[in-house]
């Protein structure tokens, strides 16, 4: 029978043992799973570049992932309607690892875009499952720092797959073994969550299509700020050369710009918790604007720039983390899944979306149509987070 996990302990405290363990459990399992994506993202591009692979074909693999993630989503909270918590996560490590095994042992290229698409399927199903199970354990007083701390974690995770790769060579099987090991590490976190279902399996009275008129400015939220990280990550070393700079200044942009999306998460959170989440949320949206009109103005400063993108890029990125804490607030059991799931869709549109409009914004403009493509975006989203009416979901009853 399913654990059921209460807002407070037997001793009548926020938190109890079993929250802590499931929830240090949830992190540590995603957080893992983290490195894996970014282990695999780039050894399989760089294995299709020393083939002699096209930069389209490269990009066309990279995006397979996405789509399993954004089709999973209309799926996923069926599924966890019928299936317990726990039993879909440790399916899904286990589908991961047999998918690692299958790239290892074939070279064809229409195979590996089979497997990415449906290790995007399995993504789906560990992220949702867990942010789903996270939220509800979370007592709400603390829930803006678990947030916090969770996307600062997995922020980081992020930044491990890279540095893992430098270590194993893309050369062999060594990665390929270091994924299926890191992704059975990821497993055993879970045999200490206990296990969960959401508080209510109701029919939701709403779907992932329809989620944007009941939280537009959820689905905003991660539209933008996704469109933002992909249209950066891909784009922003290639603004940094196009103005001069030196290929080592250039990456050094990416990686500021990252850290501070990964460390000014928790004190984002801490400062929902405490003061009203809709003015934070202003404010992360505020600076957004702010940073993409300032760091054109010093790119030759190293040092402002670098702190520029340092805040632009951790406030910014806030708004996903307070998106999450009013998805919490506004939804529960399996509404709640439909929402994890429905921020995935809304994602990828952005992550889809981010580096098209970015490198044709730069071809148009050269290089200052990126930041101008991401000063219009944000000011978009700053000017609808000051909308009071949004800050509450709206009734809206369909069975899509």
């Amino acid at each position: 029978m399913a654990r059921d996990f209460k807002r407070t302990s037997p001793d009548g405290s926020l938190w109890g043992r079993q929250q802590l363990l499931a929830l240090a459990a949830l992190i540590g399992c995603l957080s893992i799973y983290g490195i894996i994506i970014s282990l695999f993202t780039p050894l399989l591009s760089l294995i299709l570049e020393s083939r002699g692979a096209s930069a389209t074909l490269i990009g066309a693999l990279a995006m397979a992932g996405p789509v399993g993630v954004m089709l999973g989503s209309f799926v996923i909270p069926r599924f966890m309607r019928q299936i317990e918590g726990r039993k879909l996560l440790l399916a899904g490590v286990v589908i991961e690892i047999v998918l690692i095994v299958a790239l290892m042992s074939t070279d064809s290229i229409f195979a590996w875009f089979v497997i990415r698409f449906l290790g995007g399927l399995t993504g789906v199903v560990l992220f949702v499952v867990t942010e789903t199970w996270m939220i509800e354990i979370t007592p709400e007083p603390h829930r803006g720092r678990v947030m916090g701390l969770y996307n600062t974690t997995l922020a980081l995770s992020f930044a491990l797959g890279p540095l893992m790769l430098s270590m194993t060579g893309v050369e062999g099987k060594t990665p390929f073994v270091a994924g299926i090991m890191l992704m059975a590490l990821a497993g055993l976190p879970l045999l200490f969550a206990g296990t969960y279902r959401p508080s209510s399996v109701e029919e939701p009275g709403f779907g992932i299509v329809s989620f944007i008129r009941v939280a537009p400015l959820l689905a905003l939220a991660c539209f933008v700020v996704a469109f933002k990280d992909l249209a950066g990550v891909s784009l922003l070393p290639v603004y940094g050369l196009r103005v001069g700079l030196d290929e080592s200044s250039a990456v050094l942009m990416l990686f500021f710009a990252s850290i501070g999306g990964a460390m000014l998460q928790l004190p984002i959170g801490w400062a929902a918790d405490y003061f009203d989440a809709r003015k934070v949320l202003v404010v992360c949206a505020f600076v957004g604007v702010v940073g993409a009109l300032i760091w054109p103005f010093v790119v030759g400063v190293p040092v402002l720039l670098w702190i520029t993108l340092f805040l632009w890029w951790g406030f910014f990125a806030g708004a996903y983390t307070v998106a999450m804490i009013l998805a919490g607030q506004w939804f529960k059991g399996v509404e709640l899944a439909t929402a994890m799931a429905a921020f995935g869709v809304y994602w990828g549109m952005g992550a889809f979306a981010g580096p098209l409009i970015g490198g044709v914004s730069m071809d148009l403009w050269n290089p200052h149509g990126l930041a101008l493509a991401l000063v219009l975006v944000a000011g978009g989203f700053f000017a609808v987070s000051l909308l009071r009416r949004l800050y509450h979901r709206r009734l809206y009853r369909s069975a899509g």
